[in-house]
């Protein structure tokens, strides 16, 4: 890997770092959320820092072209982030549900006891 290309990435992955923490600090993303980005970002600049790491990677896997095994890592990452999204998408979907039939036994309730504040103030 030349020089240029990875100072190139460097500054991508820092620039990467730097939105990821200022996200954090705006608290438009949960600390919780922002791990798995952490993660990706962490083993892009280990993969940076030691190139040799990614070619004896895909050499234990048996892939002889490192642009095929740079393309595996980065489809491991967005299946790993879709997997990740998809439980907060089903848990927020629950909760959503849970709220929904909260508020329609509530205001039941309150019509029910309208009514009766209503039927009661016709008999005086």
């Amino acid at each position: 890997m030349s020089g240029i290309l990875r100072c190139a990435l460097g500054a991508g992955v820092l620039i990467y770092f730097i939105l990821v923490i200022y996200f954090l600090k705006r608290r438009l993303i949960d600390l919780k959320y922002s791990l798995v980005w952490l993660l990706a970002g962490i083993c892009l600049a280990v993969f940076i820092i030691w190139p040799n790491a990614l070619y004896t990677l895909m050499g234990a896997f048996g892939i002889s072209i490192p642009v095929n095994g740079v393309f595996l890592v980065c489809i491991g990452f967005i299946i790993v982030i879709l997997m990740s999204m998809t439980s907060i998408v089903s848990r927020q979907t629950d909760r959503i549900k849970q709220l929904v039939q909260h508020q329609a036994l509530l205001e039941k309730r309150i019509r029910e006891l309208e009514e009766k504040e209503n039927h009661l103030a016709e008999k005086q």
